[in-house]
């Protein structure tokens, strides 16, 4: 599940956000898994005044431009990390049989 974004830092070009470092995380109840990236605007994305910018607006911004088929890219990767860390390890079927207790 997802449970935060933030915005690292943005980089505007004549009071327009032009790119934005974000970092975002999700957890389960046992992992955690995290990331940040660097996402790049065109100039029609970011057309609200500079002063009135918000976090939560570039998150959305970023949120939308991530979005494939109803689905975001970034969030799905994560959930997918998430998905794999909660599955069983075993041992390369090189390695001797280790005997453990459940």
């Amino acid at each position: 599940m997802i449970t935060s974004w933030s915005i690292l830092s943005i980089i505007a070009d004549d009071g327009v956000i032009t790119e934005a470092k974000y970092h975002i995380k999700a957890t389960d109840e046992v992992n955690v898994v995290e990331t940040e990236g660097n996402w790049t605007f065109d100039k029609f994305t970011c057309n609200t005044p500079f002063s009135e910018v918000t976090e939560a607006m570039v998150v959305d911004w970023i949120k939308e431009g991530a979005t494939v088929h109803g689905k975001s890219v970034i969030e799905s990767r994560l959930e997918e990390q998430l998905a794999l860390m909660q599955a069983k390890s075993v041992a390369p079927p090189w390695k001797p049989p280790v005997f453990t207790l459940e």
